[in-house]
């Protein structure tokens, strides 16, 4: 059993998809209502709805945070959505890890053949703090993460042979 014990958050850059959406699903709302009140009273179901679609498409998701939890040669992630709502979206036992790479890496040029279901928990872009791994988990999925060298210390501890850091 491992003592060590590894947390990392991640906030992922705003979608502007979604900011798009949102603020239009706002403003017909908003022509709807007004049409409400002149024309009838029909269009009030229309604003409702786009009110609902607006809070669900934009507002709920609107900042989205990964946090990473390293214990016991495990990761946990969980998805935070606006700072209150977590909800865990994975486990990975690292001892079904094949290898865990930078993106860019030479090391995975015999995994580009595989097709495989991606998940996307990374923070979509390196920057100065963090760089995007692969890792590619239980021979059928390539899992994307944003990972510092604090975090990756102790999985590199366990399994030498498996992380690549450039």
């Amino acid at each position: 059993m491992s003592d060590t014990m590894k947390e990392l958050l991640i906030k992922q850059p705003d979608n502007k998809t979604n900011k798009v959406l949102g603020y239009s699903f706002l403003v017909v709302a908003f022509l709807l209502l007004v049409g409400a009140v002149i024309v009838s009273p029909f269009f009030i179901i229309g604003t409702i709805g786009l009110g609902i679609g607006s809070f669900l498409v934009y507002f709920r998701r609107m900042s989205v945070e990964y946090e990473y939890t390293y214990l016991d040669k495990e990761i946990r992630v969980d998805r935070i959505y606006n700072l209150n709502n977590r909800k865990q979206v994975d486990t990975l036992d690292l001892n079904k890890m094949e290898i865990l790479a930078v993106k860019s890496s030479s090391a995975l040029g015999g995994f580009s053949h595989r097709k495989a279901a991606v998940s996307d928990y990374s923070a979509g872009e390196d920057n100065e703090e963090t760089k995007v791994y692969e890792l590619w988990y239980d021979g059928h999925r390539k899992i994307l993460l944003s990972l510092n060298d604090d975090f990756i210390q102790p999985i590199v501890r366990f399994w030498p042979n498996k992380v690549k850091k450039q």
